[in-house]
């Protein structure tokens, strides 16, 4: 943990506008939060789509970033299980809160406790950060709209498939190894050149999302009830998928991003972005699965090595002006792997 006292932050000053780096507020930890010296920091395409298309307002002068990776430097009132020093992951609440504090493109950030997951020391701060928005996305799609078990340790087999397409993405990565630890039989699509990776991770068969006869193919493995998250949520995709939860007698189908209307009536497509929080009200309202996921299953599946962060990151060395870096890194496109930025050497 380094000695520094005053805090910098990546800015977007106004709506569509490139980040510029420039002093920001050192925020003391409330009640239940703690506050995080961040070492690395992972890149999301939220962040080059609110830069790009400004979405929703936002109270610019704004920060983005959602993935940290660092040290713990102050806890707030009521938080036992972390101290001053540890290692850790959070998922970043300020796209929900609309605080700029609460980002994490900053040297500082501050953070619930209820999003935050102690690290080995087994594990670098880098890989780490690829962690926490897809651990939080696929707890959503998984738990919330598909109801599947909570993670354990020893998971009990509940003789169900779930189909995670696009199992090489960051939520897709998280989302196997969840549902594995759901007892969830998976199977998953990926590129032939990510098999291995996809199959590493837990999935027991994988299919070539380019081939004409995918859906096809993979209903030849599902049985009724089973169940299918979109972890990549195209046009394409949807559709591929939804028609695979319609075949498959209908029910729910859990997508990534913003859902488009289901052209089967028996399917009910269901957004599978982080809802640990309210937007409007700053409160939790899902606090049972971030109790069972970030507090009891996160922290004890790194420790235990069952659970990888993965995809690897592409780390950009150099601080907070290498943000703007990362982010046209990953408009362009990146596969298997997730763009990280080296905040701190000293964290």
């Amino acid at each position: 943990m380094s000695s520094i006292t005053e805090n910098q932050a990546a800015w977007i000053i106004t709506e569509k506008t490139t980040m510029k780096v420039g002093p920001a507020p050192m925020v003391e930890p409330g009640e239940g939060e703690v506050l995080i010296e961040v070492a690395y920091a992972a890149v999301n395409p939220a962040d080059w789509k609110i830069q790009d298309y400004a979405p929703f307002p936002l109270p610019y002068p704004f920060v983005f970033g959602t993935d940290v990776a660092g040290t713990i430097t102050k806890v707030g009132g009521g938080v036992a299980r972390f101290s001053i020093g540890q290692r850790v992951i959070a998922h970043c609440d300020s796209l929900l809160t609309q605080k700029p504090e609460r980002s994490g493109y900053q040297r500082f950030t501050v953070c619930r406790e209820i999003l935050v997951a102690a690290v080995p020391d087994n594990i670098p701060l880098a890989n780490a950060a690829v962690l926490p928005l897809s651990i939080s996305t696929a707890s959503t799609g998984l738990f919330k709209h598909l109801k599947i078990p909570f993670p354990t340790l020893d998971p009990k087999p509940t003789g169900k498939t779930i189909l995670i397409w696009g199992g090489s993405s960051s939520c897709g990565a998280s989302a196997i190894q969840l549902a594995v630890a759901g007892g969830v039989t998976v199977i998953t699509t990926a590129s032939p050149r990510n098999f291995d990776l996809v199959k590493s991770l837990g999935a027991t068969q994988t299919f070539d999302h380019n081939s004409p006869t995918v859906g096809a193919d993979i209903l030849k493995v599902m049985k009724k009830g089973d169940l299918v998250f979109d972890c990549i949520s195209s046009d394409t995709t949807q559709v591929t998928s939804a028609e695979i939860v319609h075949q498959l007698g209908g029910g729910k189908l859990a997508v990534l991003l913003s859902p488009n209307p289901s052209l089967y009536e028996d399917v009910e497509v269901a957004m599978g972005t982080f809802h640990f929080l309210n937007g409007l009200d700053p409160g939790l309202v899902d606090l049972d699965i971030g109790d069972a996921v970030w507090r009891n299953y996160i922290p004890a599946a790194l420790a235990a090595g069952k659970f990888q962060a993965k995809p690897d990151p592409e780390v950009l060395e150099g601080g907070l002006d290498k943000v703007q870096d990362g982010i046209d890194m990953l408009r362009k496109g990146v596969s298997a792997r997730k763009v990280v930025i080296e905040i701190s050497k000293h964290a």
